[in-house]
C-alpha cells in the first residue's frame, strides 16, 4: 500500500510540474521580443546535408524548447529522473525523443541517433550534459558526427532579464516580456577519417567555437540591457 501512494505521489508531482513548465515556456515564449542570428545557416546545411546535429550548453535546454520548436528536431535527453520531466515536456511541443546518453555507457543511444541523422532527422545534443562538467565538450557529439556524416551546428541564447538556478549548470530561464538573442554558428565538420587520438582536440575546437559564439551573443544582449 505504501508502495502504491508513493508511485501515485510520485506521478502527481511529475505532471504537476510538467504542467507548470508547460505554462511558463508558453508565457514565456509568447511575450518574448526574439531576434535570431545566422539561423539561414541552418536551412542551408540542411538542404546540403539532409540532416543536422544541433550542439548547445546543457544550461539553454529549458527554453530551447521554444525557440527550436519548429525545427522538427528529436532531442537526446538522459534517463534520470529530471529527464522524465524533460521528456513530457518536449513530448509536448511536438519533439521526439531519444533517452539515454552517448558518453557514460551510451553506445544505444549513439546507434540510434545515428540511424535517425542517415535518415534524414536532425538530433539536439548537449555536449556537457547530462552531469557536467559545464561547458566542456564530451566525445560523443564528436563520435556521432564522425559515423554519421552530418555536421555540427552549435546553437545559443541569451536573455536580458532571466534568472539562474544554483543547478551544476546555473541553468537559464528567461524571465516572461524580455528580449532574446539567438545565435546559429557555421557548421563544424567532423571527418570520418578522425583517429581516436584525435578526438580531444576536436572536442576542443567545438568547445572554443561555443564559447565564442556564446561570448558574442551576450555581448549583444549587453547592449540591449544598456537601453533604456
Amino acid at each position: 500500500m505504501k508502495e502504491a501512494k508513493s508511485s501515485l505521489k510520485r506521478r502527481f508531482q511529475r505532471w504537476l510540474i510538467t504542467k507548470t513548465l508547460m505554462l511558463l515556456i508558453r508565457i514565456t515564449g509568447n511575450t518574448t521580443r526574439i531576434k535570431s542570428n545566422n539561423q539561414q545557416i541552418l536551412k542551408t546545411t540542411l538542404q546540403e546535408y539532409g540532416s543536422v546535429i544541433v550542439a548547445t550548453w546543457h544550461q539553454n535546454i529549458y527554453f530551447s524548447v521554444w525557440l527550436l520548436r519548429n525545427q522538427k528536431l528529436t532531442a537526446l535527453i538522459s534517463n534520470s529522473d529530471d529527464g522524465e520531466v524533460i521528456y513530457d515536456v518536449f513530448a509536448h511541443f511536438g519533439y521526439q525523443a531519444v533517452r539515454g546518453s552517448t558518453t557514460r555507457g551510451g553506445i544505444p543511444a549513439l546507434k540510434q541517433l545515428i540511424k535517425l541523422l542517415k535518415g534524414k532527422k536532425s538530433v539536439a545534443i548537449t555536449p556537457d550534459g547530462p552531469l557536467g562538467p559545464p561547458e566542456k565538450i564530451q566525445s560523443g557529439v564528436v563520435l556521432l558526427a564522425k559515423y554519421s556524416g552530418v555536421p555540427i551546428i552549435p546553437w545559443h541564447y541569451e536573455a536580458k532579464h532571466l534568472w539562474r538556478l544554483k543547478s551544476w549548470d546555473r541553468h537559464k530561464i528567461p524571465k516572461p516580456f524580455t528580449t532574446i538573442v539567438e545565435s546559429f554558428g557555421e557548421p563544424f565538420h567532423v571527418p570520418k577519417e578522425l583517429l581516436p587520438e584525435e578526438v580531444p582536440v576536436m572536442c576542443s575546437k567545438l568547445e572554443a567555437i561555443l564559447q565564442e559564439l556564446a561570448l558574442k551573443t551576450g555581448e549583444e544582449i549587453s547592449t540591449q540591457k544598456n537601453k533604456p
